[in-house]
């Protein structure tokens, strides 16, 4: 099963990367090839295999055991030349242990924290350590992805040395729905470091002060598992958040025409 998901995974990716609407086709906007690139709740390996695509160092961080085999997997060469660490753990504001919750069966979701917890679904629950990323990383870092499931503000409480001195750029994942003033709990936490925050719409990036829930995260918007937008729908769950001057010059003059599959 992990070696023929991971096989179907790299097929997905780049059928991903086609819609010049995906998240993905901002990497080469706010990535640096000269300096380290997280992904956060790797999942499958996504962002980490269009990362490594741009030639990107990047260190993963994926606890959930069904999904550590599938990145190995998906990277060897990757692993075998440094350009990819794994670190098969969970990242928060503090050390120790964390109850992992999964769907029973092989599912790529999983968290510590969030509205995962509270669907209707049947739970395997997994004792995963717990790091903050500024014990993981001390190189300089120049991107950091975050899809952890309503954990986000936490993960970014344990980064906070390596925002103050490497400045990353972000792409985090934010939903009203896990936690109520996600986005603007984020905004409060990131703006006193110097970032700006945005968001994708239609016509390139908005700020983040023009984001509404009521508008943007409408729950009717989404399919019945809360999975994916439905068609014809729009559903605002990333957020990009710069603080490097050069790199909201270029996001300012992005538009979403153009996808990484086209480079």
């Amino acid at each position: 099963m992990p070696r023929a998901f991971a096989l179907a995974s790299t097929l997905a990716d780049w059928r991903v990367a086609r819609n010049p609407m995906s998240d993905v086709n901002l990497l080469p906007l706010l990535a640096s090839t000269d300096e380290l690139a997280c992904d956060i709740g790797a999942n499958r390996g996504l962002f980490s295999f269009w990362m490594l695509h741009l030639g990107l160092r990047v260190a993963a961080f994926e606890p959930n055991p069904h999904m550590v085999p599938i990145l190995r997997y998906r990277f060897p060469r990757a692993l075998r030349q440094g350009r990819l660490r794994i670190y098969d753990i969970a990242l928060s504001d503090s050390d120790g242990d964390a109850v992992l919750h999964v769907p029973k069966g092989f599912s790529p979701l999983g968290t510590i924290d969030g509205g995962l917890i509270e669907r209707d679904l049947a739970m395997d629950e997994i004792v995963v350590a717990r790091r903050r990323l500024d014990d993981c990383i001390e190189e300089p870092t120049g991107f950091i992805k975050i899809d952890v499931e309503g954990h986000e503000h936490r993960v970014l409480e344990g980064a906070r040395r390596l925002l103050m001195q490497s400045r990353p750029s972000i792409l985090v994942e934010a939903e009203e729905r896990h936690h109520a003033g996600a986005v603007a709990d984020m905004q409060q936490m990131l703006h006193p470091m110097g970032y700006e925050g945005f968001f994708v719409d239609t016509n390139g990036l908005r700020p983040i002060s023009q984001f509404d829930p009521n508008v943007h995260q409408r729950l009717d918007a989404l399919n019945a598992e809360g999975t994916a937008a439905l068609p014809g729908h729009r559903y605002v769950n990333n957020f990009v958040f710069v603080a490097r001057p050069q790199v909201i010059e270029r996001l300012h003059a992005w538009r979403p025409h153009r996808a990484l599959t086209g480079i």
